[in-house]
């Protein structure tokens, strides 16, 4: 996964992480689904909207970038971090 958000290594884990307690699958895996661009299996297990939602964020870079400097989620990515 390219990292063209500015989020360090250790930033992406603990997203990962919390992603994948949610997603109730292992971080690991999701990692390499992400990598890969194979979200299928992933993308199983969430609702309709849901899975419409994440398609279209993941088929939009600018929505990506635009949510990735949201203050709130940098607020979330420093408290992942402990900063």
């Amino acid at each position: 996964m390219g990292n063209n958000f500015n989020i360090s290594p250790d930033q992406m884990d603990s997203l990962m992480q919390m992603a994948s307690q949610k997603m109730g699958t292992d971080p690991q895996k999701l990692k390499e689904q992400m990598q890969s661009g194979n979200m299928d299996g992933l993308l199983q297990n969430l609702s309709p909207s849901q899975q419409a939602q994440i398609n279209n964020l993941m088929n939009n870079p600018a929505a990506i970038e635009k949510l990735v400097a949201s203050p709130k989620v940098q607020m979330l990515l420093k408290g992942l971090m402990g900063k």
